[in-house]
């Protein structure tokens, strides 16, 4: 019978003593430099406190499916022990059962059972008996669990107050390693909040310098939790630090899809951040969008890349990046603010027609980088359904003329914008518009764009102001889409201009409708007829000739068309309403 086995004073004697030595074993613990000094000094402590002669602290390595004790003290450690193996199978261990329980677990005599062969083949080498596992309740440094575990070298009675006493042992240790872990976010989070001082301080430096602006990404990309870019809608360019670029933003910066650049337009300062799906060549990203405003003005998008919920520091990170990206393009609104201004002066007169002091007019230009002695068009734009462009459109859209259609100024006239545009290839270029068209339609949806005749002399900037607007009047009455000019337009739409749309809708229902809205092959092959038939004055044989077919069968077509139409095409009246309806919606259909 052993010392643990007799109830005696001196037994009681030596438990208080053992509760009285908790406090040189928390002293001990809490001296620990880092994690692995914490367990060091538990498991010294237990041993130089206490009748357990080995302590260890096991790791449960699943991935390896090996027990593993990466922390021993043994103050009488024996040739033979310290040859022994420190890993063992994990499925001849316990300490499996001890994690997965979550409470002690006794072994009476490691050395005589048989459950646990890695237990009971390393006691019988190094000589222990009676082992108790405590699972501890923080996992290593390598988020793996552990166990502390306490030898005897003899068999000894584990009463509850002994495992009390371990129990509270590690306890202590887990203040002690909350404390730490504590103390080391906290060293790491003021460190975070120095290095967050010292990029936003550069950040809005370089943001005054246009020549350091990859330096200003840099230290944006060092705030940022994580991956981001911005679109500056004032200059309709894509934001990112090229050094830290993803596969995604190589994609972005090849070709932006309109639908980030739509994204980008629907940032909103009431919503604030907003979580958006990003499509991509196929792909879907996701990316917590913020809009970046200037004196109310929306001037781009911020988005960064796989956000989830920000830590504290996190947030002032994301804030102090934000303020630094929008002071950047502040220096391009700025830029484009004070040439809008000039500009609105200098087309302003030139459409009124007043050409005092051309001298004047000819700096102004200049300053503005734009030639008026130069052979030159007039492009007036507006949204379908007369919504108004905000600044943030009328920047984007003269951007992206000056790169697709060449050198242009520009200014907005309520719902219009109108841009003076250098006579070039790029302008003369159908394939140029129809792109210049294609990267505007994120911001300007459904855009008409009407184009003037060339102008060689300044006094035909003022009468082509004024065809452009009636034009763009007609062609929305119309239902025109994209480009639309004067000759395209014609007499008869300007006409039709002044007729309300569901007027004009009724009268094409009452006439063509039954034609036009079947969309078959054969509808198609009808209407043609009909058209050639009206425009050849009703002659058979030419009408024949014209569409390459025999009279005989042009005379079956004209019977069908009558007898479905209830039509009498003998009938000038008549066949003048169809003709006028023909005509109206050949040119709503050839602009849409």
């Amino acid at each position: 019978m052993t010392l643990l086995e007799i109830e005696t004073p001196g037994l009681e004697h030596a438990r208080a003593d053992q509760f009285r030595q908790l406090s040189e074993i928390t002293r001990l613990i809490n001296e620990g430099g880092d994690f692995h000094d914490v367990l060091v000094r538990l498991t010294e402590g237990v041993c130089r406190h206490s009748h357990w002669a080995i302590s260890s602290v096991m790791v449960m390595d699943t991935e390896r499916q090996l027990s593993i004790s990466t922390v021993r003290f043994d103050q009488f450690l024996s040739e033979a022990a310290r040859r022994a193996t420190m890993q063992w199978d994990l499925s001849g261990s316990p300490v499996r059962e001890v994690v997965a329980r979550g409470r002690p677990l006794v072994i009476p005599d490691a050395a005589a059972q048989e459950k646990y062969t890695a237990f009971r083949d390393d006691a019988r080498v190094r000589g222990y008996h009676t082992v108790v596992l405590v699972p501890l309740k923080f996992p290593d440094e390598e988020g793996r669990a552990i166990v502390l575990s306490v030898l005897a070298n003899e068999r000894v009675e584990v009463d509850e107050v002994e495992l009390s006493f371990l129990q509270c042992l590690a306890d202590l240790a887990d203040v002690a390693v909350r404390r730490m872990q504590a103390l080391r976010e906290e060293r790491r989070e003021g460190e975070r909040l120095r290095e967050i001082t010292t990029n936003l301080t550069s950040a809005l430096t370089t943001t005054l310098d246009p020549d350091h602006a990859t330096d200003l990404y840099g230290s944006l990309s060092r705030l940022f939790p994580t991956g981001w870019f911005a679109i500056d809608l004032t200059t309709g360019q894509m934001l990112c630090d090229p050094d830290s670029a993803s596969p995604l933003l190589h994609q972005l910066a090849r070709r932006m899809p309109e639908t980030v650049m739509r994204t980008a337009t629907k940032a909103d300062s009431d919503i604030g951040d907003q979580t958006v799906r990003l499509l991509v060549e196929g792909d879907t990203y996701a990316a917590l969008m913020r809009p970046l405003f200037i004196d109310g003005s929306r001037v781009g998008a911020l988005f960064l890349l796989d956000a989830t919920e920000f830590s504290p520091n996190e947030q002032i990170a994301a804030d102090a990046g934000q303020l630094a990206l929008a002071t950047l393009i502040l220096r391009n609104y700025m830029a484009f603010r004070t040439r809008e201004q000039s500009a609105r002066r200098l087309i302003s007169r030139l459409c009124q027609g007043d050409l005092r002091d051309l001298g004047t007019l000819r700096e102004e230009a200049r300053m503005l980088g734009f030639e008026l002695d130069q052979p030159m068009y007039l492009v007036g734009l507006r949204s379908a359904g007369g919504a108004v462009p905000g600044e943030d459109a009328h920047s984007f859209v003269l951007r992206t003329a000056q790169r697709t259609l060449g050198k242009a100024v520009s200014y907005r006239d309520g719902e219009e914008i109108y841009l003076l545009i250098r006579d070039g290839e790029d302008m003369r270029s159908a394939k140029q518009r129809d792109l210049f068209m294609q990267r505007i339609r994120p911001i300007l949806p459904e855009a008409i764009a009407v184009q003037s005749d060339r102008i060689d002399r300044l006094e035909h900037v003022a009468p082509a102001r004024e065809a452009c607007a009636w034009n763009l009047q007609v062609a929305e009455k119309m239902n025109a889409r994209n480009w639309v000019d004067r000759r395209n337009v014609g007499s008869l739409p300007s006409l039709m201009a002044s007729v309300s749309s569901r007027v004009a809708d009724q009268f094409l229902g009452d006439t063509i409708a039954w034609l036009t809205e079947d969309g078959t092959e054969k509808s198609a092959v009808m209407l043609q007829t009909l058209e050639a038939y009206l425009a050849t004055g009703r002659r058979p044989q030419e009408t024949a000739d014209l569409l390459d077919i025999h009279v005989s069968t042009l005379r079956y077509r004209i019977g069908r068309l009558a007898e479905k139409s209830g039509v009498d095409l003998n009938d000038p009246e008549e066949c003048f309403q169809l003709e006028l309806a023909l005509r109206i919606h050949k040119f709503r259909t050839s602009y849409r």
